[in-house]
């Protein structure tokens, strides 16, 4: 699962609502975070996205980042079927460019070397800087949007109905 967002559209504090840890100021790097819903964990290592700790649009760094989360949430599943929820910064560059390979690359790894299902979810800023620039690349993304309000309840409610749907398997999110 990948809770895409511009910067400051509240990936982190929507995760941390859903995860039950907004009364921590600070996450230890590479912290585990679990939940059950529906008899399956779901985990987020860290709430860094993988884009804000390398240089932009380095992409094997991205996938070495995410690599690394999946094998904690291997070794924390003990061969039990898990969903892991990762955040994805949408940045842009000086020239107008946004980082669509450094998200497009690691889920297309994510599909065929890490052999996952992945489901896009858009965490939907609408007073972001270069917002048409996002609103055409998420689109071409997915379907699946959640409006970032600063109302991390609603949205982690929210973020919580798609996970629940997707491990359910009532609808195939995109």
């Amino acid at each position: 699962m990948i809770l895409c967002g511009v910067n400051e559209s509240g990936k982190s504090k929507t995760l941390k609502k859903f995860f039950g840890v907004s009364h921590l100021p600070r996450l230890r790097p590479m912290q585990l975070l679990e939940r059950t819903l529906n008899g399956m964990k779901v985990y987020a290592v860290s709430l860094n996205s993988p884009q804000e700790l390398r240089n932009f649009c380095d992409e094997e760094g991205v996938i070495d980042s995410i690599r690394k989360r999946i094998t904690k949430c291997r070794q924390s599943s003990k061969g039990q079927q898990y969903t892991l929820t990762i955040p994805f910064g949408v940045y842009g560059a000086v020239k107008g460019k946004l980082n669509e390979d450094c998200i497009l690359k690691p889920i297309e790894w994510l599909l065929d070397h890490a052999r996952a299902r992945v489901h896009v979810i858009y965490l939907q800023k609408r007073s972001a800087r270069g917002l048409g620039l996002v609103e055409a690349f998420m689109k071409q993304l997915t379907q699946n949007v959640i409006e970032s309000t600063e109302d991390y309840d609603r949205q982690s409610e929210e973020l919580e109905d798609f996970i629940r749907r997707f491990l359910l398997g009532a609808e195939t999110l995109q």
